[in-house]
């Protein structure tokens, strides 16, 4: 191959063809032909660029299927053993504040019934009275009672007995019950302390069945009124059946009991 390249470069020289700097002119059409050198390199250079970008592509399409499946990879092989599970234990922390005692309440006065009225009891008419005559002697003028005054006397009632009216009861023939009861709101403060404890609750129940009022007589433990809100919120929030004295319906005291556990 270099003996073919000086005999080229000497025909060159020989024709004298030179470039207007002076240097001597090489004849690259004939130079193509020869395979050596900058010339192969150039004219083959498009297929190292081709391959080139054929493996680069290649490389980044397998380097993104195993990065996206990476998880999928490594539990088919078992190269990376598996992570241990991180066990995160909280300790809680509960500050107790002691409270003061709660205020003394006073049990309702039991309502005094009211007294019985006796309605005014009208007299009978007056129909006279029976007198024995002798033959001889003639009957005195009567006053007689009329065919009304007498049947009016015969159905007068003699007495009422009094009603109940707005008496408050705490004890009835027919306790009031519940219809559809409300089930009581966790305070988040007591969930979050681990607080649990009992509630009794007293609600006036109305002769249509209808919460009027209500009020805490008592917990357990005693100190805690951190479940009186939504104790009472839970009954008055209830319906309920009306409580029946002598077969009518009447105000009742009623107490619930409500127990805030955690579970």
């Amino acid at each position: 191959m270099g003996k073919q390249y000086e005999k080229v470069h000497r025909h060159a020289s020989r024709t004298r063809r030179k470039l207007s700097f002076g240097e001597e002119y090489l004849d690259t059409e004939r130079v193509r032909g020869i395979q050596y050198g900058t010339l192969m390199l150039r004219k083959e250079s498009h297929l190292y660029l081709g391959h080139g970008v054929a493996v680069a592509v290649g490389m980044l399409l397998v380097f993104w299927v195993i990065s996206a499946n990476w998880g999928l990879l490594t539990s088919w092989t078992g190269i990376f053993g598996k992570e241990e599970e991180r066990i995160i234990s909280y300790t809680g922390i509960t500050s107790v504040t002691q409270l003061p005692p709660p205020p003394l309440i006073e049990k309702p006065k039991p309502a005094q019934p009211k007294p019985k009225v006796q309605p005014k009891v009208e007299k009978p008419p007056n129909v006279g009275k029976i007198k024995k005559v002798k033959k001889e002697e003639a009957p005195p003028k009567q006053t007689l009672a009329t065919q009304q005054e007498i049947r009016k006397a015969i159905h007068q009632p003699q007495g009422v007995e009094g009603g109940i009216g707005d008496q408050v009861f705490t004890v009835v023939e027919t306790m009031p019950s519940f219809i559809r009861q409300r089930k009581p709101r966790y305070p988040s403060s007591a969930r979050r302390a681990g607080i649990e404890g009992k509630v009794f609750v007293s609600v006036l129940i109305s002769e249509k069945g209808e919460p009027i009022k209500a009020k805490i007589t008592k917990r357990e433990p005693s100190d805690q009124k951190v479940f009186d809100k939504s104790a009472i919120e839970a009954v008055m929030k209830s319906t309920y059946s009306p409580g029946i004295q002598h077969g009518k319906p009447v105000k009742v005291w009623l107490m619930i009991p409500i127990r805030f556990m955690l579970r």
